[in-house]
C-alpha cells in the first residue's frame, strides 16, 4: 500500500515524491498549484531544480526540494514529524519526514512505543492510528532507526482522519471528533493539534 494511505481511504497527507530534474513536467495548473522550486510554463508546472518533487495532496500543491541541500542527519533530542503506519499493541512504524522543523527529502524510519506517562492507553494502537501525522522526540537512533518518543505535552498526534468516513477530525476537550459524521475517536493529542505547519 503506497505511504499516506490506509485501510480506510482516508485522504493522505502526501501522494507521492519522486527524483525530477530541472525543467521536468511534474502537473499543470489545474491539478496543483505551483510551489517553491517550480515554475509555469503554458500552463504546465515544471522543475527549477534538480531534487525531489513533493505532491502535497492537501493544500493541492507541488513542489521541489533541491537536492543538492545539506542532508540533515537525526539526533537524539531532535523534534521530528512523521506519517503513522503499521499499529501494533506495543509499536508503531512512522515514516519521518520533518527533522528539527526541516522537511528531509526522503523520509526517515522510526518506531514509537506506548507513552510511559499516560497509563490510561493500554496500548499503542489506543493513542495512534495508521495515517495520522505525529510529532515526537528522537530517544534513540540505534541501527539506523529513530526511537521516538510521544510522551510530552506538545508531542502526539498533530493531525488524525476520521477511520469512517476520512474527514479530517477536530480536537474537542479529550477527545477528535468528526464533523461530518459525528464520531468520536481516541488518541494521544498533542497540544497543538491541528495547528503545526507541515511543511
Amino acid at each position: 500500500m503506497p505511504r499516506g494511505f490506509d485501510d480506510s481511504g482516508h485522504t493522505p497527507h502526501r501522494l507521492r515524491e519522486k527524483f525530477v530534474y530541472p525543467g521536468e513536467r511534474l502537473a499543470v495548473e489545474e491539478e496543483f498549484f505551483s510551489g517553491r522550486g517550480t515554475y509555469l510554463d503554458k500552463g504546465v508546472i515544471r522543475s527549477e531544480e534538480l531534487g525531489i518533487a513533493l505532491y502535497d495532496i492537501r493544500e493541492r500543491e507541488v513542489r521541489v526540494s533541491k537536492a543538492t541541500r545539506e542532508p540533515i542527519i537525526p539526533k537524539e533530542g531532535f523534534e521530528v514529524i512523521g506519517e503513522v503506519g503499521s499499529v501494533q499493541k506495543r509499536m508503531a512504524n512512522v515514516d519521518v519526514f520533518m527533522v528539527s522543523g526541516r522537511e528531509v527529502s526522503r523520509p526517515y524510519t522510526g518506531v514509537i512505543y506506548p507513552p510511559a506517562s499516560k497509563r490510561s492507553y493500554r496500548g499503542l494502537d489506543m493513542a495512534v492510528r495508521s495515517g495520522d501525522i505525529i510529532k515526537g522526540r528522537i530517544i534513540n537512533t540505534k541501527n539506523r532507526v529513530l526511537q521516538i518518543s510521544i510522551d510530552e505535552e506538545e508531542h502526539g498526534v498533530i493531525l488524525a482522519y476520521c477511520s469512517r468516513c476520512g474527514s479530517p477530525l477536530e480536537y474537542r476537550r479529550i477527545r477528535l471528533h468528526c464533523p461530518r459524521c459525528g464520531r468520536a475517536d481516541r488518541r494521544k493529542v498533542a497540544k497543538r493539534y491541528g495547528l503545526e505547519a507541515l511543511n
